[in-house]
């Protein structure tokens, strides 16, 4: 008698998880009916989430005058370009990545995905895990160098630059640096064991003569440097090879590439891109045309990479060089 309560409380249980299980099992049915007859989603109706349709652009770039005109270029470019692309999000990644290492970011895509560098072939290009637009970012300015010696230096660089000596000095460029393979190239002696952090600490030590930088970027380059007290810029002459500056996108970015090709040549052809150039380098491009600036041509050893930069370009003003 002490067990007929627990085994009706247990019946009624049993009745109770029944009837919950075959409500259950008609939900699901009725939900698996309506998946079967309810028809796939058309790819216009399978739009992602807002966020993805935002191009996101990471400029890896210093944070000087050329770092700032690169970014000025670039957002002069997607703009130009709005109404046939994605609306974008720039950001810059100013970190000290190095050459190689700054190349393998660019080429992954993610933490960087282009940058502006000196036109080159290599591996990166040949296996477009990089994509170079082929138009010159600075109109060869970049390849227009001027010395930083040291100080009391200045006497023995005049002198041998009057003499035509200037191969016999020994000139300061960073580890893997395209300027290291044109300087070799016509000859000069050249240390790049350095990175551009370093260079100008090695240059006050002694160990070598001078640093041929972009005249460009030479005065805030060496205000910002370590020593900068025992250094000093030699402007005469000015060295001149063909060093083409071109925007350099990662492979696994190939709309940005298209749009940034498509965008500059806008800006080049109605004159935006000279407007741009006077602007933030307009006190170099002066002195690059002064009448007693002395510019000494080095020849580049793939001069067909870009034909137009073999001779100097800026040496005229843009209306003389309309048909570029």
């Amino acid at each position: 008698m002490r067990l007929q309560p627990v085994i009706g409380h247990h019946r009624e249980l049993k009745r109770f998880v029944s009837v919950i299980l075959v409500t259950l099992a008609g939900l699901l049915l009725s939900h698996s009916s309506a998946a079967l007859t309810e028809p796939a989603a058309t790819p216009q109706e399978q739009r992602p989430p807002s966020d993805n349709a935002i191009m996101r652009v990471t400029l890896w770039a210093g944070k000087n005058g050329r770092g700032r005109y690169e970014v000025a270029l670039l957002r002069t470019i997607l703009d130009r370009t709005a109404d046939n692309y994605p609306a974008y999000q720039l950001s810059v990644n100013s970190s000290p990545f190095g050459t190689q290492r700054g190349r393998q970011v660019v080429a992954d895509g993610e933490q960087a995905n282009v940058y502006v560098s000196g036109l080159r072939e290599d591996d990166y290009t040949r296996n477009r895990d990089i994509l170079m637009i082929r138009r010159p970012v600075m109109k060869g300015l970049f390849g227009y160098r001027a010395a930083i010696i040291r100080q009391g230096d200045g006497a023995r660089y005049a002198q041998s630059a009057q003499q035509h000596n200037l191969r016999d000095l020994t000139i300061g460029q960073g580890s893997h640096w395209e300027d290291a393979m044109i300087l070799r190239y016509n000859n000069f002696t050249v240390n790049d064991n350095g990175r551009f952090e370093n260079l100008f600490e090695m240059l006050a030590y002694g160990r070598f003569d001078a640093i041929f930088l972009g005249i460009a970027e030479i005065e805030p380059e060496l205000a910002a440097a370590p020593l900068n007290d025992k250094l000093t810029i030699a402007y005469q002459p000015i060295i001149y090879y063909p060093h083409a500056m071109v925007f350099q996108v990662s492979g696994k970015h190939p709309q940005l590439a298209r749009r940034i090709k498509e965008g500059f040549a806008q800006i080049s052809d109605d004159g935006t891109h000279d407007q741009l150039l006077e602007h933030y380098f307009g006190g170099a491009i002066n002195r690059i045309r002064a009448a007693n600036t002395n510019i000494f041509v080095l020849k580049h050893p793939t001069p067909s990479l870009m034909p137009e930069l073999t001779q100097p370009m800026l040496i005229q003003p843009p209306e003389l060089n309309a048909d570029l």
